[in-house]
């Protein structure tokens, strides 16, 4: 049997007053589709019949209507006089007069609904779970269910969990459900079987690109009339493909590219022709094609070598070098060249995108301190006109995920008749993974703790390299890295940020929880901002500290706190791992009730005195004596000056102790400098059992750091068997007992902590004692299994 086809929700350049601002700003219409080329696309493209859709108007549809198969439609915007609530009704096979009559009432939703009906015009919802405006609500919808007998359920821009419950919610009605509304608005149903509605498509094509791609199909249409009847009985379906971010946002771009051909005309080709060469590529819809010379020319400037200086380029030369670039970039064009259109133009934009965020971000960091203010400005104000450009992703991205809430209100509201509810999947994202330090280990421990619990979760991360290959990490390629001046073995990579939205997108994550708040961190902010996915954040070093001590600059300092705090304002919680960490961002202007604790503790397990190997450190160059062990980076940030200079006075007042150094960082070979002499061993970073066994064959754990919010290192070394000396600044003190388990020293007093080592290593029975009621402490604060990551695993849980 046939089936029969139309496009039932598509838009040419005749719906030619934008919602946007922007766009009415730039006198830009909502589509430059020419009503002739919407019909032959719609043609070749299987549609039996052929309408447009424009907002408001019947000026397209009628410049299309003498051609055979075309009837005449419109999609009104119309209103609920009791909250302005805006709607959209596609109205199909109308008049001129009728047309009319529907433009005058279009401002009362119930008197347009009751003349269609009694006209006998064929008309349906569209995209009836979309807002048009902020007064959508489940009571409009309701009333919608009362006065529609046939809903778009498939709509070529939204996505498809959006069509899906769409067309969950209509086809499980019942006539006891039609009832209760009825009674509960007040507002008898139309048709007899109100609970039974019809079914149609439409690709809500704004930009020419996707004509066609959703549509409504029947069989009965043989004739239009045939057709028509068949919407109108509710005998069809919706036929097609779903849309999604992707679609909305090319959709946006084909009416910005038929912009930019329209004002700059043969310009564009000598400007910028190697951007223009792209967009023709993978816009052109089949009118305008570049002659055999311009091809020619193309390929003789593409091969020939570019020798301008980045700096003295201008925005559009960059921009186009980078197009150039990724024209040459054969590889790349090979992996998409299989791709749908949709990936097509989402790989090269996104590339683009990337790279010249890239490079003008590298040059606002690169500007020195003495730069002018116009050369900051310049610098900015590009990177903000480049997030200008690839706006049309992040409207699209947020659009697809307005109605979130709605849906969830529905669902509860029609038991049984919303979709299931979804697992929770959350994706962390952090900085920091390859890295050897307390974040990165963290947050390993935290990928095998929910691997055993068998929750869904997913590390994001960036660099330029993959992270070991580990399990439950997605790790996307940097677009290129920032090195912190003074600090150059730390870096920042610069993630691709589309890339990682279209990630989350489309793998559906629940939650978002952010651990660090550098660049990955940030994106991974404005993904939750943008997706409305709910986001909570974990404190883990004190980076304004940091920033103090490499710096020695007060104002960079108050900027690192300014920042910190407005990063973790934006999140719903934020797990904080010490009462010291807590008081101090409160201090700072974090609110209070935003915080919450992180519980996580030490496997006593793995770390434990069996551990201890005699000779361990004998056969790595120690001279004996008691042995001091500092475990961590070894950067000026951890007071290792301090440590330093300590134990060189321990040696000379002639004390029998050695130092052993676990971990490496930009003041190790410093450090080894000023201990010349002295007897010290510096191991690089060990890990597994190698670690394990120097903890437990040491005598004493001396962290001088003041900056640290936790310390893992400080937990470790106590479940070791050994005592610790902390000061009193930061998350290590709340992890050990002053007295019983080690000794407290003030944050950055050298005689102070010189007195607390002399005295233990002087005490060899205090010594032990402390090493073993540090075991114990250990074993006895370890919390219950469950609880461990419990606020970042179990999101739903914590927040009720």
């Amino acid at each position: 049997m046939k089936a029969y086809k139309a496009d039932l929700h598509v838009h040419s350049s005749h719906s030619n007053k934008p919602t946007y601002w922007a766009m009415r700003k730039f006198n830009c219409p909502e589509s430059y589709t020419s009503p002739m080329r919407l019909y032959q696309t719609a043609r070749e493209r299987g549609m039996d019949f052929v309408t447009i859709t424009d907002h408001n108007s019947i000026s397209g549809a009628l410049e299309i209507a003498h051609l055979p198969n075309t009837f005449i439609s419109a999609e009104i915007t119309a209103h609920f006089p009791e909250n302005g609530c805006k709607t959209h009704v596609v109205v199909l096979h109308i008049t001129e007069a009728q047309f009319a009559e529907i433009m005058s009432l279009r401002k009362d939703i119930y008197e347009l609904v009751a003349y269609l009906n009694k006209a006998g015009i064929a008309h349906f919802l569209a995209h009836p779970l979309y807002a048009q405006n902020d007064k959508l609500t489940v009571d409009i919808i309701e009333k919608c269910l009362l006065l529609f007998n046939t809903m778009e359920i498939k709509n070529g821009c939204r996505a498809r969990r959006f069509n899906a419950f769409t067309k969950k919610l209509v086809t499980s009605l019942t006539l006891e459900t039609m009832e209760q509304l009825a009674d509960k608005h007040a507002i008898v149903p139309y048709g007899s079987k109100p609970w039974i509605k019809g079914m149609v498509g439409g690709s809500d094509d704004h930009g020419g690109l996707f004509i066609a791609r959703a549509h409504t199909t029947a069989y009965c249409g043989s004739t239009l009339n045939d057709f028509i009847s068949a919407v109108q009985r509710g005998e069809t379906w919706a036929d097609g493909d779903d849309g999604g971010p992707l679609t909305m946002a090319h959709s946006m771009y084909g009416i910005a590219y038929s912009f930019y051909k329209e004002r700059l005309g043969d310009r564009r080709r000598t400007s910028t022709p190697f951007v223009s060469t792209l967009l023709d590529r993978f816009f052109n819809l089949g009118t305008d094609k570049s002659s055999l010379l311009d091809k020619i020319r193309m390929f003789i400037r593409k091969n020939l070598p570019d020798t301008r200086a980045t700096s003295s380029m201008s925005f559009e030369e960059i921009l186009d070098s980078e197009a150039r670039t990724l024209l040459n970039d054969t590889a790349f064009v090979d992996e998409i060249r299989g791709a749908d259109h949709n990936r097509k133009i989402f790989a090269v934009t996104s590339r683009l995108a990337n790279r010249i965020l890239y490079r003008y971000t590298d040059r606002l960091l690169s500007l020195p301190l003495n730069a002018g203010f116009f050369d900051y400005l310049n610098t900015a104000g590009t990177i903000g006109l480049v997030q200008l450009l690839i706006s049309p992703y992040y409207l699209s991205f947020h659009h697809q995920h307005r109605s979130k809430d709605l849906i969830a209100e529905l669902g509860q509201r029609f038991t049984g008749n919303a979709l299931p509810e979804r697992q929770e999947k959350i994706a962390l994202f952090t900085d920091t993974l390859d890295e050897i330090n307390g974040v990165a280990i963290t947050i390993r421990r935290l990928i095998s703790t929910a691997r055993d619990r068998g929750i869904e979760l997913t590390v994001i991360t960036s660099g330029t390299s993959p992270s070991s290959n580990l399990e439950g990490v997605r790790h996307f390629e940097a677009v290129g890295d920032f090195t912190l001046p003074e600090y150059p073995e730390l870096k920042l990579n610069f993630p691709p940020i589309l890339d990682v939205m279209d990630f989350i997108e489309s793998q559906g994550f629940t939650h978002i929880h952010v651990s660090t708040p550098g660049t990955v961190g940030l994106l991974g902010l404005l993904i939750a901002r943008l997706m409305d996915i709910p986001v909570a954040g974990t404190y883990h070093t004190d980076i304004p500290q940091y920033v103090r001590d490499l710096t020695n600059d007060e104002f960079l300092e108050q900027a690192a706190w300014s920042y910190m705090i407005w990063f973790y304002s934006q999140m719903e919680e934020v797990m904080v791992p010490s009462n010291g960490t807590r008081e101090q961002l409160q201090s700072r202007g974090l609110a209070a009730e935003k915080m919450k604790p992180l519980p996580r503790w030490v496997d006593t397990e793995q770390f434990s005195p069996d551990k201890r190997q005699p000779g361990f450190w004998q056969q790595r160059g120690s001279t004996g004596g008691t042995t001091l062990i500092y475990v961590g980076r070894v950067s000026r940030e951890k007071s290792l000056e301090l440590l330093t200079e300590a134990f060189r006075t321990l040696v000379d007042e002639g004390a029998a102790a050695s130092l052993a150094i676990v971990g490496d960082g930009p003041y190790r070979k410093e450090m080894q400098e000023a201990l010349v002499g002295y007897p010290v061993v510096f191991t690089g970073y060990l890990q597994g059992e190698e670690l394990q066994q120097a903890y437990a064959a040491a005598d004493l754990f001396v962290f001088p750091s003041a900056t640290d919010t936790f310390g893992n290192v400080v937990l470790e070394a106590q479940a070791s068997g050994i005592p610790v000396i902390v000061s009193d600044s930061g998350g290590p003190r709340e992890l050990m007992i002053d007295g019983e388990t080690g000794l407290v020293f003030p944050a950055g007093d050298c005689g102070r902590l010189v007195a607390a080592v002399r005295r233990l290593v002087a005490e060899p029975a205090l010594l032990t004692g402390m090493g073993a009621r540090a075991r114990e402490f250990t074993i006895a604060k370890t919390p219950d299994t469950a609880e461990t990551f419990r606020t970042i695993l179990n999101p739903c849980a914590k927040a009720a």
